[in-house]
């Protein structure tokens, strides 16, 4: 979901698609009409026009900034417009939206059908994903398929919902582990902000709803004159494809979920979840330094391991080593403690000097992150998250779990949970002052179309447990990827099986597979 610190995150950005029917329209061609003057659009409308030039952080994500040539080459097909849509689908006659929507049509000679797509966040632009999938590994999917990008209500170019006193809430420097006291006045700070922005437009806050966005779906699938809709939804946009189908069934076409969200909407077990994940992930880490205990010299035994780097970082709690590059304290040593598969040999090196004292040679892999290209709206995301679950009403309610946290997972429970619904200090949410959803969210159930729901064996933001507890609720099969990513799946090694897929070949959605990148 939001974990935008992951560098598997990163890459989602990078390779998600959409798609749309250009075979099925009326003139068979997708390209912009000129949009009527003097007349509003009507609901449900598509309106084509000419394709803005892509912000600065758009480039960087969608591959102007770094693959000019590849980008240029398809922005000079991209047809753009806007596609009206009610604020609240169960009030249709009311307040009305303008979603931006982007299409890259197929290169293909025969009929091409929509396959449209969602990079999660919540909040993240999607509108120029077709540009990201078609330079990536999975660019055969524009053999047969429109690929469509939307910015979600309230995201991008479509109507992008703010909290200035909420977005720029500075958390200020963090301890080891939060105080009760610290954590309710961040806590009472955010619930203030967010009540300030619900209240200054309450209706467009309501609008921002994971049900409404899958209405959103199925108004583009018929402006589009499309029977069907085919979708790739990664993070939380596996909530979204999952409330598409389940809302939609006869509509739904070839389904892939990837990194997939519980079904269950309970929040306190979501962040319960990603803990036990990234608990889980240290453990093999141990084992991993141990079987190379003549490299890093941390233990021969996974519980020594574990044993050393937990009295290092209690060192280092009370008296960090300060040095020219920087002070190494409990929050780098966490960092550390809880790094990726693919991050282990350097957090491993680095674990290793601090143990005799040194700084880690260049910095290691526990250095605080760089941040991720602003294409999240925070406000919007927060909403679209905070309608799909259901979370403590309470301050102590949160907190109460989080001690229980700390408890149960003594390495790792006492830092942030690595969800979009975790505060910025743990023991609190960014839920915290909006008000709890009108409506339950859609409990996902079971479509027509194909579905293949693949999880990444050792990421911890949508932890495998999620994808198998919602392949019970819908059905399909099962595909492990045997890293530790979220999401990415479409430009790594295992691109041909997205694309496998979704040409409906035989063993590309295996019961029970796996693939290795």
């Amino acid at each position: 979901m939001g974990g935008a610190r992951s560098r598997g995150v990163r890459t989602v950005a990078g390779v998600m698609l959409a798609g749309l029917l250009a075979a099925a329209c009326a003139d068979g061609d997708v390209r912009p009409q000129a949009a009527a003057t003097g007349t509003p659009p009507r609901t449900g409308e598509l309106t084509w026009g000419t394709c803005p030039e892509p912000s600065e952080a758009e480039a960087q994500v969608w591959g102007a900034a770094e693959h000019r040539p590849a980008y240029a080459r398809h922005a000079a097909r991209l047809r753009c417009g806007t596609l009206t849509v009610p604020a609240d689908w169960t009030a249709p006659q009311g307040r009305r939206l303008e979603l931006a929507v982007a299409v890259l049509p197929s290169t293909g000679d025969g009929p091409a059908e929509p396959l449209a797509l969602n990079p999660g966040g919540p909040g993240v632009s999607g509108r120029l994903m077709p540009i990201g999938i078609a330079s990536g590994g999975a660019r055969a999917l524009l053999d047969r398929y429109d690929l469509v990008g939307l910015d979600v209500r309230g995201t991008g170019r479509s109507g992008p919902a703010t909290c200035p006193a909420a977005e720029s809430l500075d958390a200020g420097p963090q301890p080891a582990a939060p105080t009760h006291r610290t954590a309710r006045a961040y806590w009472d700070r955010l619930a203030r902000a967010h009540t300030t922005c619900a209240e200054a437009d309450p209706a467009q806050l309501a609008s921002l709803t994971t049900t409404n966005a899958a209405h959103d779906l199925d108004a583009l699938r018929r402006a589009l004159r499309a029977p069907r809709l085919h979708y790739y939804g990664v993070s939380w946009g596996t909530s979204l494809g999952a409330t598409y189908r389940t809302l939609f069934p006869t509509h739904s076409g070839r389904t892939l979920l990837e990194s997939v969200v519980s079904p269950d909407p309970d929040l306190r077990g979501l962040l319960d979840g990603v803990t036990r994940a990234r608990e889980q992930r240290f453990e093999h880490f141990t084992a991993w330094l141990a079987a190379r205990s003549d490299r890093y010299g941390l233990g021969i035994t996974a519980d020594e391991v574990r044993t050393r780097l937990l009295s290092l970082r209690e060192r280092l709690t009370t008296r960090p080593l300060r040095t020219s590059d920087g002070t190494y304290g409990r929050v780098e040593t966490d960092q550390y403690l809880d790094s990726e598969p693919a991050d282990r040999a350097g957090a491993g090196a680095a674990l290793s000097s601090l143990a005799r004292g040194r700084a880690p040679a260049g910095g290691g892999d526990g250095k605080p992150r760089a941040a991720a290209p602003p294409l999240v709206a925070p406000f919007a995301g927060t909403a679209l998250l905070c309608s799909q679950v259901t979370h403590a009403a309470s301050f102590a309610e949160q907190w109460s779990a989080y001690g229980e946290r700390r408890t149960a997972y003594p390495v790792l429970g006492a830092t942030r949970p690595m969800f979009p619904g975790s505060g910025e200090v743990p023991g609190t949410s960014t839920c915290a002052g909006l008000p709890a959803p009108e409506r339950p969210p859609v409990e996902p159930g079971r479509a027509d179309g194909p579905l293949l729901l693949v999880a990444h064996r050792d990421e911890v933001i949508t932890p495998l447990p999620w994808a198998r507890a919602m392949r019970a609720r819908t059905g399909g099969t099962l595909l492990v990827v045997g890293d530790g990513e979220h999401g990415g799946m479409a430009g790594g090694g295992c691109a041909e099986r997205v694309v496998g897929f979704f040409a409906g070949e035989e063993g590309a959605a295996v019961e029970g597979g796996v693939c290795e990148p």
